[in-house]
């Protein structure tokens, strides 16, 4: 799934992380590596997501520098445990995309967290808590 070239999901999802195609131009924009000079040039979004797309296969600055951003802030660094210990229920398919390239963790859709969680024993009589909400317990 996440080997390779990122599917067009997502870089969407990527470009509309502000945080994040920002941090990446900066770091570029700063270096010492040869496109540095065209990142430095650069200002919108609509610039530097397309080159940063076209760049990601064939510059190995670019992509270790795209998937660095994507490890230390939609992340936190925190690639060395389960996507589950996150606590992100529903997570956009783009963001899941990038943890599977980061880590070669496989993550199961929503649809399999929530059986999963029906088949768990609960009454479906009781209140619920907002916990239970904030998992999405009770979603269909």
């Amino acid at each position: 799934m996440a080997a390779g070239r990122p599917p067009a999901y997502a870089w969407d999802w990527f470009a509309r992380q502000r945080l994040l195609w920002r941090e990446t131009h900066s770091r570029l924009a700063a270096g010492s590596h040869p496109s540095a000079l065209r990142y430095s040039q650069l200002v919108a979004r609509s610039e530097v997501v397309p080159l940063l797309r076209s760049d990601y296969q064939r510059d190995n600055v670019v992509r270790d520098t795209v998937n660095d951003v994507v490890r230390e802030l939609a992340f936190l660094g925190r690639t060395d445990r389960p996507f589950a210990s996150l606590g992100v229920i529903n997570a956009p398919r783009g963001l899941v995309w990038w943890w599977t390239l980061l880590t070669g963790e496989v993550v199961g859709s929503p649809a399999a967290h929530l059986a999963q969680r029906a088949t768990q024993s609960r009454s479906p009589h009781r209140q619920l808590t907002l916990d239970d909400v904030f998992e999405g317990y009770g979603d269909r």
